[in-house]
């Protein structure tokens, strides 16, 4: 009876009340914009799920491409303007029997370090004579007469199969996400194809399948959550105020995932909320730079550093060069140093490359600690490395010094697997500006040197001279 008193003294269904009104568009503003932000969420991750899906496959091909330059001294690479690795320059097939009987390594072989690196399965693809690409090698199947599902049945580009491509492929009957490394001769006739993949789309995908779930799940919360809340706040009006203090308090904790509310109030409640909102999307601002700084500091460490012995690479060193060149006008003179270690094929044959990577480590850190402060030390690929000595007083007497200094340190025992290795060092020096005063004079002449000092008997140091040239010594450099 008193039910129905109330219900004629209001006049009106519930749904029909202000209160009701409120609700009523607060939910379905709630869900316009859920909807709205979810979508926009679902762009957003299939985005940055494929930029970190290519950066992930950028970096497999650079892994791959260094793991097979350390086996076949013979071959080399040509880079974007990134410093990405784009294709191998060889002049036979990688793998052939040839390559097998001079590096002592099968083509699984060389897969398989490149795949424990990666964590990912690596293949070797050559042209077959319909023109389509077949698998050589497979790091995790081994034979090439596993199953045809290891054929790549068709690329999703248009590119040919000789440019550098990142993205989906099929390889047989999976799809995944790749990285293709093209192997070409010196005038791009393609000679094969190294694939890594960073996994298969099916799995790669699952995170999303899992969040659309989640979503939905989360809709219904929300929404129900937000009856209650509208109801009782209109109650309340105050009550807000507890809410955004909250708010506050996480923005302090860096907890900016959540949207302010009540920016949409025309009152005090409104201008604090959207204070406060503005002050989120400062902080998310500041933390998003910090987070692109802190990339771009390791992407360029990364273009201008060796892998295993964390020195200047070639890319460093070639700055360097050209800033010790640009100085030459003030008066500076300078040093070049090249050297390489003696019979270092002989430890990577007998103790394997294991051994061969610690050896050059430990030489490289050696050779670190006799620099002075302005000097630079690089590696240019294999047991090769290069120093620029800035000279203070006598040039040559203290290119002769220096290098005196490394020769003697290698010359020392080196522990490696509980032996004692014994190695040596050859050093070919050329002078800026007596020898030259560009980049490739002085290089080309403290290489001639170096040849020298091998001809000389290895583990000792030539300054370069005028009339050396290559045809005077005939030597392996191993």
């Amino acid at each position: 009876m008193q039910e129905r008193q109330h219900a004629s003294a209001s006049g009106l269904p519930w749904h029909h009340t202000l209160v009701g009104k409120v609700v009523g568009f607060m939910l379905l503003g709630v869900l316009f914009a859920y909807l709205t932000g979810a979508l926009s969420g679902f762009f957003m991750v299939e985005r940055g799920s494929r930029e970190q899906w290519k950066r992930e496959a950028q970096v497999n091909a650079q892994i791959v491409s260094a793991t097979i330059r350390r086996i076949y001294t013979s071959v080399a690479v040509t880079t974007n303007d990134t410093g990405q690795v784009t294709h191998i320059i060889s002049q036979r097939p990688i793998g052939d029997e040839e390559s097998v009987l001079e590096t002592g390594f099968s083509p699984i072989d060389v897969l398989a370090l490149a795949s424990a690196q990666t964590r990912n399965n690596v293949w070797l693809f050559t042209e077959s004579s319909d023109g389509s690409l077949k698998v050589v090698a497979d790091a995790l199947n081994g034979s090439t007469d596993s199953p045809a599902s290891l054929a790549v049945d068709a690329w999703q580009t248009n590119a040919d199969a000789t440019d550098f491509y990142v993205g989906f492929a099929n390889i047989g009957h999976e799809e995944h996400f790749i990285s293709s490394l093209p192997i070409v001769s010196a005038d791009n006739q393609l000679k094969g194809v190294v694939v890594s993949t960073i996994g298969q789309k099916e799995k790669l995908y699952r995170i999303h399948n899992d969040l659309i779930g989640k979503v939905f799940v989360a809709l219904l919360i929300v929404l129900v959550a937000t009856a209650l809340l509208v109801t009782v706040l209109m109650r309340q009006f105050f009550k807000p105020v507890p809410i955004l203090v909250k708010a506050l308090t996480d923005i302090a904790k860096n907890q900016t995932t959540h949207a302010t509310p009540y920016t949409d109030r025309n009152d005090e409640i409104g201008d604090m909320a959207k204070a406060i909102n503005a002050l989120r999307k400062k902080v998310i601002e500041r933390e998003h730079l910090l987070e692109v700084k802190d990339e771009a500091l390791r992407y360029q460490h990364l273009a201008h550093h060796d892998a295993l012995t964390k020195l200047p690479n070639r890319v460093q060193l070639n700055d360097a060069l050209k800033t010790a060149l640009q100085a030459l006008h003030q008066g500076v003179v300078f040093n070049v140093l090249l050297f390489d270690l003696d019979h270092f094929k002989a430890v990577n044959d007998s103790l394997g490359h294991g051994a061969g990577d610690a050896l050059l480590v430990e030489a490289s850190q050696r050779v670190q600690s006799l620099l002075k402060q302005n000097d630079l030390v690089a590696r240019l690929g294999g047991d090769e490395f290069a120093i620029i000595q800035q000279a203070v007083f006598n040039a040559k007497d203290e290119a002769r010094t220096l290098a005196g200094e490394i020769v003697a340190a290698l010359r020392q025992p080196f522990q490696l697997d509980g032996q004692n290795i014994q190695i040596g060092v050859s050093v070919g020096i050329s002078n800026a500006p007596v020898d030259g005063n560009n980049s490739h004079d002085l290089l080309r002449k403290a290489d001639l040197a170096l040849y020298a000092a091998k001809a000389k008997g290895r583990n000792c140091y030539m300054l370069y001279t005028e009339g050396m040239s290559m045809d005077s010594w005939i030597i392996d450099r191993g």
